[in-house]
């Protein structure tokens, strides 16, 4: 699905890649511009680093961007969501995330703390009295200082290429204007939700405040509302992978999205392929769409035709093209979908099939990203004629190649026999997400300690059986005895170093695939330990002094009990006055004589502390 989002286009960074990993595509549309203020800036980055705030809370990424890096503070700082978190961290600012990602919820996460400190916000022109207000009455003084201003750029958003549009705020709602038929409507919080309904807008999904778990909602809507693969006689709890021979015309985008709408269940692509290009496209559906990662780094293969531009011989071309084996600098075409920044790719081969004329026709085994467009004009530019590629085919990604591609004609009329209960010719187009693991080290474990990955948790040696070999932060399989894919992880360790059944954290899952529940829970839950009830302390002065009164009233038996004291204590003898550390400490039996500095700094002249004789009224 390809998703419009409402982004500043500074604060866009990682939504691409975030997307792909669910599965997706964005396209970031901005409703509004922002319009920063420098001298606003520079005061209140003065500010903070004279100290002047206790706390400073960035509820947005776009400040923390620009003020992170260059303050210098000891200042609490809160931070309203990860992006926020991970903007300050780049300028080398650890900070706190809020966990809600509302800043509604700023007061209560900090408690009584805030009483008495001074908050700095630096924010957008925007009020918020709600987040004022809540300081105030907290007994905190709320610094607010407008450091930018958003302001609607009033342009039609394109959005033709969409099926959704996600709002990341509520006034990137209100000054949206885009065209509503055909698009699915969605809010990355309450607030904004809230607004959206204001208008007349019902959301369809909303997040939690942040991309992540909006995208997470958007799949579960996706797998709720769409054709289950039990309405197709399927059974793929785990997704799977179609490898579609692409045709040209059509974007990877577009592809994957008639996928989609034929199995009614969530869908991505691995690897694009532009519009005028044909050849393998893996399509991952369901939660193998969390596979894109792995994907997308396989080898790629490809067929493309060179036309040069003047004429040149047999032998300068095939020695030319030679001598691009190897690694190459690529900046990425002006229409590209990614930022044009100077890259390092390896060719591993490069063929010269046949030559007609000023064709020329290649074969190129290449790393994950390689331009081949760009490879073309390179190689035309080293021959001295120049050159453009012309066409180009995708006939291997990873291990799938043509000949394990189905068309999307062919793939059309399978789901139509599995909705008539002939399911076996969708079933051989799925292939299970194991199949695009290659080159992957695995690990293979027991049946007990799958559901616990399932839900979140890290691998001990306990629960490993056997190991490929790897290195420390290897990316990882682990699998089932049965070869099933639970997740891929990070290596904590080297695999020389893990030893099955012993103890200490070898795997941390990063992507999990199996559904929990899949085997049955082999981990248990111990309830939390009773906390010791806290004996009630008094309240008021005139409780104090009933509890003084009570101590007076014991017999001396149960005083003793209470102030024990030394076992042996001759009274107030001048022994014990002498010897003891109360005696010591006190200096009540031979005063130091009165005069200028006869008692050390910090103490009065007749002895002890000055704070202690003032307690006792000895002066």
């Amino acid at each position: 699905m390809k998703i419009a989002i409402t982004r500043l286009p500074e604060k866009a960074g990682s939504d691409q890649p975030l997307c792909r990993e669910f599965g997706h595509e964005c396209l970031i549309v901005s409703p509004m511009k922002a319009q920063m203020y420098e001298d606003a800036v520079k005061a209140f980055v003065t500010a903070a680093n004279e100290e002047t705030y206790d706390c400073i809370f960035f509820t947005s990424a776009l400040p923390a961007r620009l003020i992170g890096p260059l303050l210098k503070t000891a200042a609490r700082i809160i931070a309203i969501g990860p992006q926020t978190a991970e903007y300050l961290a780049e300028g080398g600012i650890t900070s706190e995330i809020l966990p809600s990602h509302y800043s509604r919820d700023f007061v209560p996460y900090l408690g009584d703390w805030v009483a008495g400190k001074k908050i700095g916000i630096p924010r957008a022109d925007v009020p918020n009295p709600v987040l004022l207000d809540a300081i105030t009455d907290a007994g905190g003084l709320a610094c607010e200082l407008p450091v930018y201003s958003l302001e609607p750029t009033n342009v039609h958003l394109d959005t033709t290429d969409a099926d959704a549009i996600l709002f990341t705020s509520a006034n990137s709602y209100t000054y949206a204007k885009y065209q509503k038929d055909g698009l699915l409507p969605m809010a990355i919080g309450e607030i904004t939700a809230d607004r959206m309904r204001e208008d007349g807008t019902e959301p369809v999904v909303v997040g939690n405040g942040t991309l992540t778990g909006t995208l997470a909602a958007l799949n579960h809507y996706l797998e709720e509302n769409g054709n289950t693969s039990a309405e197709l006689g399927i059974d793929i709890p785990r997704g799977g992978i179609i490898a579609v021979d692409k045709p040209r015309g059509p974007s990877s985008h577009e592809v994957a999205a008639w996928v989609r709408d034929m199995l009614g269940m969530p869908c991505g692509h691995g690897g694009t392929l532009d519009p005028d290009v044909s050849g393998v496209l893996l399509v991952m559906i369901g939660r193998s769409a969390r596979l894109a990662p792995v994907i997308l780094s396989h080898e790629k293969e490809y067929i493309a035709l060179l036309r040069l531009h003047g004429d040149a011989t047999e032998e300068q071309i095939r020695e030319t093209a030679r001598e691009f084996v190897g690694k190459n600098y690529q900046r990425p075409p002006l229409k590209s979908a990614v930022a044009r920044a100077l890259r390092i790719r390896t060719m591993y081969e490069i063929d010269v099939l046949g030559i007609d004329g000023r064709d020329v026709l290649l074969r190129v085994r290449c790393e994950a990203g390689t331009y081949i467009r760009s490879l073309c004009r390179h190689i035309g530019f080293a021959i001295g004629t120049g050159g453009q590629m012309v066409e180009l085919r995708r006939i291997r990604s990873g291990g799938y190649d043509e000949s394990m591609c189905c068309s999307l004609h062919a793939l059309r009329d399978a789901v139509e026999q599995a909705k008539n209960g002939n399911s076996k010719e969708l079933s051989s187009y799925i292939r299970t997400p194991e199949s695009v693991l290659e080159g992957i080290p695995t690990v293979t474990i027991r049946d007990t300690a799958v559901d616990a990955l399932c839900h979140g948790a890290s691998l001990a040696g306990v629960g490993v059986t056997a190991t490929d070999s790897f290195k420390k932060d290897s990316e990882v399989a682990v699998m089932t005895a049965q070869g099933e894919l639970v997740c891929i992880g990070t290596a904590t360790v080297p695999s020389d170093t893990i030893v099955p059944g012993e103890t200490g954290i070898v795997i941390r899952p990063k992507m999990v695939i199996m559904q929990a529940g899949t085997y049955p829970k082999g981990w248990v839950t111990k309830p939390p330990a009773p906390r010791p009830k806290k004996k009630a302390s008094p309240t008021s002065r005139t409780e104090e002094r009933e509890v003084k009164v009570e101590k007076k009233n014991v017999s001396p038996n149960i005083q003793k009990s209470l102030h024990p004291g030394p076992k042996k204590r001759p009274g107030n003898s001048k022994e014990y006055l002498n010897n003891s550390k109360n005696g010591r400490r006190r200096d009540l039996v031979d005063k130091p004589a009165k005069g200028k500095g006869s008692g050390k700094k910090g103490q009065s002249k007749y002895g002890g502390s000055k704070s202690i004789q003032r307690k006792k009224g000895t002066r």
